[in-house]
């Protein structure tokens, strides 16, 4: 699934690059599955799987077991193919792996952009569309132009026509090698970027909050009015999983997740609007929900609901609020939960590590240890001071930001 870029990828970044590293080479070895997926769908270049298994093949059914309900995400829920390059940046942003990002993955991100390029749909005005696709929330099929999907696509385009150009002029013979094993025709790149260019993206209300698709604010806006032992929200009567089409709810976040993965391109106020619209609508049908919205939560500054959000996501398994635990551990849940502990004070900012340790009045104190950049770092905070332990070889150092000063973290200080 998406959770492997989206969720567990920011685990293992900062405590396992190796881990991380593998996980994005079976995206590399599973592309000729992605392109069997790209073909199957008259479509060229490389397009993931929603569900992949050992060879990058669809596996995802289309329908419940019993056959009474029609699944449609093997169809519509592309972004996966986004999400995938989103990993592969922030994978090279977190350990500067050039050989990677000059090899296996420009592989990746050219192939795929090269199915964008396919997929998209173009009006008459010139404008460039994402038709009857599905969005992360998935209670949605069939819609148009998906705030997530759309700016992911944008953003994909414009990554992979930077890395072609960075190639260019920095490793022109192993850029050469890619584009001969891809075929890839020279105008490439600015096809990328034009298309790009011309994806429409995500309408905000006069309130700052982004339609999630074309239509959105159109649909019932039904409330939710109870919530289970567990502090869950229950379905509202007459509601369930596979008829929410016409409502407004969601099943998890949508807008939201892509806030989190782009908060430089996001303003406190539309983080802020958002939250505040988005999250009563939201019945947390997927253990990847709690955490997304515990670290908004702290991102705008409502820590009461951030704590009950993490709590939430801390519980999945041991209260099995989800309540299908006995199918097995929720993995991206889990990191998720680590994420929010750690992330919710944690930021990367062009590169940089920003601390700003996020310890609700209730707890005395967080610790955790990760690594960047050669350096493996010991944090323990309180509601008194910050304390950074760096291990690594001599010599090694980065700048760090920690509660808004900037610092040189150095082994062995």
């Amino acid at each position: 699934f998406w959770d492997t870029e989206c969720v567990m990828l920011p685990f293992y970044l900062l405590t396992n690059p190796a881990m991380a590293r593998a996980l994005l080479g079976y995206r590399y070895h599973t592309l000729p599955g992605a392109r069997r997926n790209a073909i199957m769908y008259g479509k060229t270049g490389a397009r993931y799987a929603w569900e992949a298994a050992a060879t990058g093949d669809e596996e995802c059914p289309t329908t419940t077991p019993d056959g009474s309900e029609r699944f449609w995400t093997r169809e519509e829920e592309v972004h996966v193919t986004a999400d995938v390059a989103y990993g592969i940046f922030r994978y090279v942003e977190a350990t500067q792996d050039l050989d990677f990002l000059y090899g296996e993955a420009a592989e990746i991100l050219f192939d795929t952009s090269r199915f964008w390029t396919s997929f998209v749909e173009t009006d008459d005005d010139g404008s460039v569309h994402m038709r009857s696709v599905m969005g992360p929330d998935e209670f949605h099929s069939h819609v148009d132009d998906n705030a997530f999907t759309n700016f992911l696509v944008q953003w994909h385009l414009r990554y992979a026509a930077d890395v072609y150009d960075e190639m260019a002029r920095e490793a022109p013979e192993k850029l050469a090698r890619v584009v001969e094993a891809l075929g890839l025709d020279a105008g490439a790149p600015a096809q990328w970027r034009d298309v790009a260019d011309r994806i429409v993206q995500g309408v905000a209300s006069e309130n700052g909050v982004i339609e999630q698709f074309a239509g959105y604010f159109d649909r019932e806006d039904v409330p939710v009015t109870e919530w289970d032992e567990n502090n869950m929200p229950k379905y509202p009567e007459g509601y369930h999983h596979h008829n929410m089409e016409g409502t407004q709810l969601l099943k998890q976040p949508d807008v939201l997740e892509l806030m989190l993965m782009f908060p430089e391109e996001f303003s406190h106020e539309e983080k802020l609007a958002n939250f505040d619209y988005y999250e009563p609508r939201t019945l947390h049908k997927s253990s990847l929900s709690p955490s997304v919205h515990a670290k908004i939560g702290i991102t705008v500054g409502d820590r009461t609901r951030a704590l009950e959000y993490f709590t939430r996501s801390a519980l999945v398994d041991l209260a099995n609020n989800q309540g299908n635990t006995a199918e097995g551990m929720h993995i991206a849940s889990a990191a998720g939960t680590w994420s929010t502990l750690t992330g919710g004070g944690l930021t990367v900012d062009h590169g940089v590590l920003v601390f700003s340790p996020w310890i609700p009045p209730e707890w005395e104190a967080v610790r955790y240890t990760l690594t960047w950049r050669g350096l493996t770092l010991r944090v323990h905070a309180d509601h008194e001071a910050t304390t950074i332990e760096a291990e690594g070889a001599d010599g090694e150092e980065l700048t760090a930001t920690v509660n808004g000063r900037q610092v040189t973290l150095r082994a062995g200080e």
